[in-house]
């Protein structure tokens, strides 16, 4: 069986990128208990919080909505 040995800037690097993916998914989930919390009471800050997710995922309201109406149709 082999192995391969990094270097401690390769580690460094790694341990630094995994940080990352963790505090973005800590934003995302605490955005999410935000959505979940205004979904109970429907407003105006609701489509903001919802706009905001959607930005890194490179989508954005008009598609999602189009999309929607869409599948509404079909179904």
């Amino acid at each position: 069986m082999s192995s391969i040995l990094a270097s401690e800037e390769d580690t460094s690097t790694f341990l630094k990128t995994l940080e990352s993916i963790s505090h973005q998914q800590m934003i995302i989930c605490a955005q999410l208990d935000e959505l979940i919390t205004l979904m109970e009471q429907p407003s105006e800050s609701v489509l903001e919080v919802l706009e905001g997710l959607l930005a890194p995922m490179e989508q954005n309201m008009n598609n999602l909505s189009e999309a929607l109406t869409v599948q509404l149709k079909v179904n």
